[in-house]
């Protein structure tokens, strides 16, 4: 029974996709997060845009602006493009100076930004601001 009911409660968790190269970068935005939402990790933006494709629609997506394969710009203005998913909040997670990030905000829909390294209660902070 407990089995059944933690199964319950995972799966009316909101989902918050990660889309970052780094391992570890992934592992502690899971850590933080992982009490309270479903967490999915994507390692480039062509395994978040495969994810999304398969049906998958998160509540809100973490994303890494430098990545190898395809980077957080391109994958933005794809899922933007995209009426199945391009309401999905999106907040970048960088070392990105402010002038680009500004630039990104007002070009490309993002939603909010967070600077690395970050503060692990401001994080949780500013994801509970948008799925609570």
């Amino acid at each position: 029974m407990n089995a059944e009911l933690a199964r319950t409660q995972t799966e009316n968790m909101k989902t918050v996709l990660v889309v970052d190269d780094n391992e570890t970068m992934c592992s502690l935005i899971k850590l933080i997060l992982g009490r309270d939402y479903k967490v999915e990790i994507r390692f480039d933006g062509q395994e978040a845009l495969n994810y999304l494709n398969q049906g998958n629609k998160p509540d809100l997506i973490l994303l890494d602006m430098m990545m190898p394969i395809m980077n957080g710009r391109t994958f933005v203005r794809r899922v933007h493009g995209n009426p199945r998913y391009g309401n999905v909040p999106i907040i970048f997670i960088t070392t990105v100076d402010s002038a680009m990030l500004a630039n990104s905000f007002k070009n490309m829909g993002v939603v909010d930004y967070i600077i690395k390294p970050f503060n692990n209660a401001d994080l949780l902070k500013r994801v509970n601001d948008f799925l609570k």
